[in-house]
């Protein structure tokens, strides 16, 4: 058995390479932004693909979500994540479509293609209000709105005062060290996500991986945010969002994928992200009493078993997977 490995990283390339050398399977590496990314991956020897696409920049993300698509229905080859994991994975628009198709608990979000229609909902809504780009990971990508004006003005920069035609789109700040910049690579233009404000307690992060599954806290940071202060708390998840986890992977079949889920003070539970991958640095991604391990649904019940589950960024679980679902075929 082969495996195409297409990694927007060195990072997450080097976990690929080291989850296959685990597990026995040979690789080939295919850089999925090159020009010559087709033949590459028109291979005969290849039995799959393991994908991992970039969260930074909308245009390369949706380049692979286009070239995943050709993988699977041209060259007849599976991917692992699947097409639906890939393409709900860093899009906002697309997460919030699939929590209202499952019937997920989520934040009440809007999405606008146009001033005019943002310009009444904004006048309407209540503040403070949270705006989204599309694509962007831990935090980079959120804004809390205070004020109807500052709302107004955004929105203007995203879809032009006069004529889209004139946008120059909302531009992100970035930070190096305390001196910020602009990051005029993600500005966003022609759409906005608006999404209510909770007061959250903190964030749970629950991961299923095949049959493995794992829960900790995302704790707040300096700025309020969960997303990306790095900040966790190794607390036991609750049995109601594990429970949660597996109604919706079931439904989806979904076989790769972590719900970022709020818990607010009056302890209500909200789906903030679906991530199908994660950047999984700690050995495990779940301790219960300091003990590493993951859960296993065995008998209608979740069964602790202790164990470092999360290595090589959690790919070794990922291929072990991919490997039973090429075979069962």
């Amino acid at each position: 058995m082969k495996f195409g490995i297409c990694a927007s990283s060195d990072a997450s390339e080097k976990a690929m390479v080291n989850a296959c050398i685990e597990n026995n399977v040979s690789y080939k590496v295919i850089d999925l932004l090159s020009n010559d990314w087709f033949k590459n991956c028109d291979d005969s020897s290849i039995s799959g693909f393991l994908i991992q696409p970039p969260c930074n920049y909308e245009e390369h993300k949706q380049i692979y979500d286009e070239r995943a698509y050709v993988i699977i229905n041209l060259l007849k080859k599976e991917t692992y994540p699947s097409f639906d994991e890939l393409y709900v994975y860093e899009n906002k628009r697309n997460m919030s479509y699939w929590c209202e198709a499952y019937d997920l608990p989520y934040p009440k979000t809007s999405i606008f293609t146009n001033l005019d229609s943002v310009k009444s909902f904004l006048t309407s809504v209540e503040y403070p209000l949270v705006s989204k780009s599309n694509v962007g990971a831990g935090g980079t990508s959120v804004r809390i709105i205070r004020s109807h004006s500052e709302a107004l003005s955004v929105a203007k920069k995203i879809f032009g005062r006069f004529h889209p035609e004139f946008s120059f789109g909302y531009t992100p700040l970035g930070y190096k060290g305390k001196i910020p910049f602009p990051r005029i690579g993600r500005t966003q233009k022609h759409y906005m996500i608006c999404q209510e404000f909770l007061s959250i307690k903190w964030e749970w992060r629950i991961v299923r991986i095949g049959d493995s599954y794992f829960g900790h806290q995302k704790l707040l940071g300096e700025n309020n945010k969960a997303s990306g202060s790095l900040l966790v708390g190794w607390e036991k998840p609750p049995i109601e969002l594990l429970e949660l986890v597996r109604d919706f992977t079931e439904q989806s079949s979904f076989r790769t994928v972590a719900l970022d889920i709020f818990e607010t003070h009056d302890e209500s539970f909200y789906v903030n992200e679906i991530q199908p991958l994660i950047g999984a640095h700690a050995p495990s991604q779940m301790y219960i009493d300091g003990t590493p391990g993951r859960y296993r649904y065995i008998n209608n019940n979740f069964l602790f078993e202790s164990g470092e589950f999360g290595k090589n960024k959690c790919w070794d679980l990922r291929v072990e997977d991919f490997i039973k679902q090429l075979k069962g075929k």
